[in-house]
């Protein structure tokens, strides 16, 4: 059934199952398969609610490269067919009302500090937000706190193990409203994806049921490492003070900045810990790594990084690759190879690969989930990797995977660690071996 929806001139209809977005809660959480509306519904309401009110609305999500990654072009057009384009001016990067109303567009994980700065936000909506990580649900919902601000979130689970999974649907905070809505929830669904839906049914049973259904993906379909990690490897590793430890880097400034932990026992390679952040400079790190050091009392290896390393940065005129040394640590640079071969030699690793269990649980579940790209168009997977809240993880793994031809061959780098200032740091759930 829909409902018809009387505001001034408009008349407008919406699915049952959103009703209850009309009414006010901290959390709106609408979950759910393809086809359903959410999307749809949400940019309908969100456009009728500024028009109504001045509302400042932040559009986020994880990762926005550019403005086509963001919802803009979805609120645009439902300011079209609302016959509201003379109360908008449709901006290249934003979208203002002229009663006052406001819409801005952020990616999270590369605007940390813009997020945090960000003031009188009255709702937030947040596509896609199967790919947001914990550290990002914490800097974004301490910045909403205007009076009456809402948050509203819309994705397709993933992984039942998600952030944003257990965060909103498996123990959902207060004042929630968890919706799940599906295809056979949109009374206006269409022909053409109702031939697909059924194309699918009959080609892939578990995708069908992720993509349609809303259900969490337990068949990892596309995923690259799903039969190279094997349960059995994974468990309690302690660190063997009598070999040094190594790391492999993902480095990021805004972005986020991946760290694998690993000593090599015979031809064994002990993953001892994995560390990630985003929005933090290369001495936060440092720093975590001294404090490692200082309560295992190890002995630093390798320190691998990619080649990008060494481009220099417009504000500083020096590369992170001579900041790091001027901070006390010397990088090996990881061969340049194609990403597809740094994928097998990966999977070449993990055939001798030990994990610590606890230490290592954020790394393991990022490359269980690190898949190749999936194409709407063919229904089928690219040949590249799909670039999400997994591929840090990922391409620091990568990093060490391709180098390990010259752990023997090159002489021990050492960090000094009296160079390093010393600080505490506790790291949530990801800590680097805490």
């Amino acid at each position: 059934m829909a409902k018809p929806l009387q505001n001034n001139s408009l008349e407008l209809k919406l699915a049952a199952p959103f009703e209850p977005l009309l009414n006010p809660r901290r959390y709106k959480v609408i979950y759910g398969g393809r086809g359903s509306g959410k999307s749809y519904s949400i940019a309908m309401l969100l456009v009728l609610a500024s028009y109504q009110h001045p509302l400042r609305i932040l559009c986020a999500r994880e990762i926005q490269k550019s403005i086509t990654d963001s919802v803009h072009q979805l609120l645009a057009d439902t300011i079209e067919r609302l016959g509201l384009s003379s109360h908008f001016e449709i901006q290249k990067t934003q979208i203002l009302g002229k009663n006052g109303s406001r819409f801005i567009f952020e990616g999270l994980r590369s605007n940390v500090s813009k997020v945090k700065g960000l003031e009188g936000i009255d709702r937030v909506w947040v596509e896609e937000a199967e790919s947001l990580t914990n550290h990002s649900w914490d800097t974004l919902i301490p910045t909403i706190r205007a009076e009456n601000s809402e948050i509203w979130l819309s994705f397709n689970p993933l992984d039942e193990m998600d952030a944003t999974y257990q965060r909103f649907v498996v123990e959902p905070p207060p004042d929630a409203l968890v919706i799940k809505v599906n295809y056979d929830d949109n009374p206006w669904f269409p022909d053409t994806l109702e031939a697909e839906r059924l194309h699918m049914k009959d080609k892939n049973l578990a995708l069908y049921a992720h993509i349609w259904e809303g259900d969490c993906y337990a068949n990892k379909d596309g995923a690259y490492y799903t039969n190279h990690l094997i349960d059995k490897q994974i468990t309690s590793v302690p660190v063997d003070r009598a070999l040094p430890v190594n790391s492999s880097w993902d480095l990021g400034i805004a972005d986020a900045t991946a760290i694998w932990l690993w000593q090599v026992d015979g031809k064994s390679v002990r993953f001892v810990s994995y560390y990630e952040a985003s929005g933090e400079g290369i001495q936060h790190y440092l720093d975590a790594l001294s404090d490692y050091k200082a309560k295992n009392r190890i002995q630093w290896g390798h320190h691998i990084a990619p080649h990008d390393i060494r481009v220099r940065e417009w504000s500083t005129g020096q590369s992170r690759h001579e900041m790091a040394a001027n901070l006390g640590i010397n990088f090996d640079i990881a061969p340049s190879l194609p990403i597809i071969d740094g994928i097998e030699s990966v999977r070449r690793l993990l055939s001798s690969a030990w994990f610590d269990e606890e230490n290592c649980k954020a790394g393991i579940r990022s490359l269980r989930n690190y898949r190749k790209e999936w194409d709407d168009r063919r229904q089928a997977y690219k040949t590249r990797p799909l670039h999400d809240w997994t591929s840090h993880c990922a391409d620091a793994m990568r990093y060490c995977a391709v180098s390990a031809d010259q752990w023997e061959s090159q002489p021990l780098v050492t960090l000094q660690s009296s160079r390093i200032k010393l600080a505490t740091y506790v790291a949530g759930d990801s800590s680097i071996g805490y």
